[in-house]
């Protein structure tokens, strides 16, 4: 559990410092312009995964912490996943086109989510912590 915690934590940073560079254009262009507005939106949420980060970092030091950050964590996982698919089945104009960097970095992400979520709530449901 501690190498998915950690696996975790590192995707949660890597989330949420691309979410606090929402003022970057160069980054957005680069990912085929889904740029998010308002950006403070995008920013606090960046905020709250670099928070998520350190807690799952932190979380296999902590033996009785551990099971409540685990449960959450996949919350927040199958969450995420759930907002991306919605968001690239919607018919919103944000969504990167088919076969662009950003579309794969959408698609990619939503499966890592998707895959630390589903470990996690086994690791609880089953009492592996």
């Amino acid at each position: 559990m501690t190498v998915v915690l950690t696996v975790n934590a590192v995707v949660a940073v890597v989330l949420g410092v691309v979410l606090l560079a929402a003022t970057w254009t160069g980054l957005f262009t680069h990912l085929s312009k889904f740029r998010p507005v308002p950006w403070i939106y995008a920013q606090l949420a960046g905020a709250a995964f670099l928070g998520l980060a350190w807690m799952l970092r932190t979380a296999p030091q902590d033996p009785p912490a551990r099971a409540t950050l685990t449960q959450g964590a996949a919350i927040v996982n199958l969450v995420a996943f759930g907002c991306i698919s919605v968001w690239l089945f919607s018919s919103d104009r944000g969504i990167p086109s088919a076969g662009s960097v950003g579309s794969w970095a959408f698609d990619v992400t939503a499966v890592i989510l998707a895959a630390l979520g589903v470990l996690e709530a086994r690791a609880f449901w089953r009492r592996d912590l």
